[in-house]
């Protein structure tokens, strides 16, 4: 069985929740059948979203640093729970032999093959540097899917909603009724689909009561590296994303 190494720290909370997803989709049920993973939690990593929208220090020298550490620690495969990050996804890969699954790619995938787009609309929450950057605007336009964003007043909002989560303000956090009211309003406009394209959404997305399709970039990462370590072992059962609340 093949060792994960967790490239985490941005931020914490998200790091521990891509390690809690880890262990619950693994169908394990004594110890010696779970995977052996190997965080680093380095929160020490500079701003990815200052680096993009201000031009202020690149995390990229932190970035791989961090993955020579892991790949030297012994893990054989690396996950990152921050999709900002994955702005410098090619050079970190380029510094290490292991393999690194891409948290955008392998989202746009599962969205492909299972036929989650909700007629080629999916709205995105994320931080502006990853809107900026269009990374999954880009992805997801090679399988035919637009990916809609915010308005500017609203992804402001959103911009603190997960600078207070990695404060950590949750369930207080002042962007739930925010969500909770662009999800409506999006639902009335035929869009059904939400990605939350940055690690803290899902952690807010744990109270908004609603019926709707949350595509969970972490949940599926939690999926398919567990997929990737469970060498031989019987094909997964993956469950839809989607959420009654």
């Amino acid at each position: 069985m093949l060792t994960i190494g967790i490239l985490g720290g941005m931020g914490p909370m998200a790091t521990a929740d891509l390690f809690e997803k880890i262990i619950k989709n693994t169908p394990a049920s004594i110890d010696q059948e779970h995977p052996k993973i190997i965080v680093y939690n380095n929160p020490q990593i500079p701003s990815r979203v200052d680096a993009i929208t201000k031009g202020k220090e690149s995390p990229l020298k932190e970035l791989i640093a961090s993955a020579q550490l892991l790949e030297r620690a012994g893990a054989d495969i690396l996950v990152m729970p921050c999709n900002t990050a994955h702005f410098w996804y090619q050079d970190i890969q380029e510094a290490v032999k292991i393999k690194f699954i891409n948290m955008i790619e392998n989202t746009v995938e599962y969205v492909k093959n299972h036929n989650i787009d909700n007629n080629g609309k999916i709205l995105l929450f994320a931080t502006a540097a990853t809107v900026k950057t269009k990374m999954y605007q880009k992805a997801f336009s090679t399988v035919g899917i637009d990916v809609l964003t915010l308005s500017e007043e609203e992804q402001k909002n959103i911009s603190l909603g997960i600078e207070e989560a990695k404060a950590g303000r949750l369930e207080d956090n002042s962007s739930i009724k925010l969500l909770a009211d662009i999800v409506s309003k999006y639902q009335k406009m035929g869009v059904y689909s939400f990605i939350a394209g940055c690690t803290e959404i899902p952690l807010l997305f744990r109270y908004i009561r609603g019926e709707y399709c949350l595509i969970d970039p972490t949940q599926i990462l939690a999926q398919t590296v567990v997929k990737e370590t469970m060498n031989g072992s019987p094909e997964l059962v993956f469950y839809p994303l989607d959420k009654s609340l």
